[in-house]
């Protein structure tokens, strides 16, 4: 994009602005604890066909490492843990809902398996489920081959039995595993927005615009906010190259964030925001 004379000049301003605000990486401070290890287990449910397996919270670790671990967006994540979306503090011991694609799930070892690179995941009995249901339907497997791993005498199994059904990788999801989601087109949430904005009151406020940079995800247009209405669209401007983007309010910020971070955004908003550094100055439009 050209650059004019006043985008030039209005630079340094940005970058004096940015170091009064303490604009410094959110992501990556720390090196962060493994989010998997051999001596973890991750339980399995199916629900509506998709397969759900629930991560035990471990000290230090946060929503958006986990995002990024099991290769899901912050919007997916939120949909399946709503109580998240208002209080997005992730304490130990808590069980998070993540579903993950097939290829996640590693059903036999082969020739290279390494014992301390894979977690075993154990799938959690439901009433009504049956051997054959859950080795045919769910993991495409021989109900012989289930009874041997977990030895099982006879095909009678109970509600809240464990069955050990395959292990997962400690590296985590590949991105590649999971299906390409289309693109949000920020025109179609800006008709939102002015449709949402007869109902509600509309605010106007500035300040530190966060995001995860190395995130690769792409295709979502969401955002953190501590006020906006939840479910909401809100409007975002860099005020550098006066470019406005509009995303999709779907939860809280969480613990862990400055005052001064008045939003944080999807890497696909950051980005047509024209983003270059983990933090940079915005206004914001939203409505409470």
């Amino acid at each position: 994009m050209p650059q004019t004379s006043t985008m030039r000049n209005l630079r340094p301003l940005y970058a004096l602005v940015g170091c009064l605000m303490g604009f410094m990486p959110v992501f990556g401070q720390q090196d962060s604890p493994p989010m998997l290890t051999a001596r973890d287990s991750l339980f399995l449910t199916v629900k509506d066909g998709k397969k759900i397996v629930h991560h035990t919270v471990h000290p230090k670790q946060t929503l958006y490492a986990l995002s990024k671990f099991y290769s899901i967006s912050l919007e997916d994540l939120y949909d399946a843990n709503q109580q998240f979306r208002t209080d997005p503090t992730l304490r130990i011991g808590t069980r998070v809902n993540i579903p993950v694609p097939n290829r996640a799930i590693k059903r036999y070892k082969t020739q290279n398996f390494t014992w301390s690179k894979n977690t075993p995941i154990y799938y959690v009995v439901q009433n009504g489920d049956n051997l054959f249901q859950i080795c045919k339907r769910y993991f495409s497997m021989p109900v012989d081959s289930i009874m041997k791993r977990n030895r099982l005498k006879d095909n009678n199994i109970r509600p809240g039995q464990l069955l050990q059904v395959g292990w997962m990788g400690t590296e985590g999801v590949l991105p590649e595993w999971r299906p390409v989601k289309a693109v949000t087109q920020s025109g179609t949430l800006k008709v939102r927005y002015e449709g949402e904005k007869k109902k509600h009151t509309e605010v106007f406020a500035q300040g530190v615009c966060a995001w995860p940079k190395d995130s690769k995800e792409k295709g979502d247009l969401y955002a953190l906010h501590r006020e906006a209405v939840i479910g909401t669209i809100l409007a975002v401007t860099n005020p550098m190259y006066n470019t406005t983007i509009y995303a999709k309010v779907i939860g809280r910020i969480p613990d862990g964030y400055e005052q001064n971070v008045e939003i944080v955004l999807s890497p696909e908003a950051a980005r047509k925001l024209g983003a270059k550094d983990p933090r940079f100055f915005v206004k914001v439009k939203y409505l409470k």
